[in-house]
């Protein structure tokens, strides 16, 4: 029998019982399983998708932070060039008050030397 086709019928009609044996055996639990795989298939997307969001909900978040952090060293820096500025606006005022200065010296020097060489001349 092994390894020929059957030719009775009553051969063919054995296969066919031990077949839908075999079938109601197995089938019920391959079905269960499938139907589990597909609710597990489904679970995992949804993980899955949940994952991706609060990923890119973190990502977001990061970037508010790295965003804030360059938003408080732009504040850092106005703040010390505006104070760099008012310094260098006093400098500039002290220097020009100096040059205001040296230039009466300098004027009252030479009305001193004028008037000491028109004493000296008479």
């Amino acid at each position: 029998m092994a390894g020929t086709n059957p030719t009775t019928p009553e051969e063919i009609n054995t296969i066919q019982l031990l077949a839908k044996g075999v079938m109601e055996i197995y089938e019920p639990p391959l079905a269960t399983i499938n139907t589990h795989l597909k609710e597990l298939t489904e679970k995992q997307e949804a993980v899955h998708n949940m994952l991706v969001s609060e990923r890119r909900r973190l990502e977001d978040l990061q970037n508010d932070a790295m965003l804030d952090a360059l938003l408080a060293d732009i504040a850092t820096s106005r703040e010390k060039l505006t104070s760099i500025s008012n310094s260098m606006m006093g400098l500039h005022k002290r220097v020009q008050s100096l040059q205001t200065r040296a230039a009466n010296v300098e004027k009252a020097a030479k009305n001193k030397a004028a008037s000491q060489n028109h004493a000296s001349k008479s």
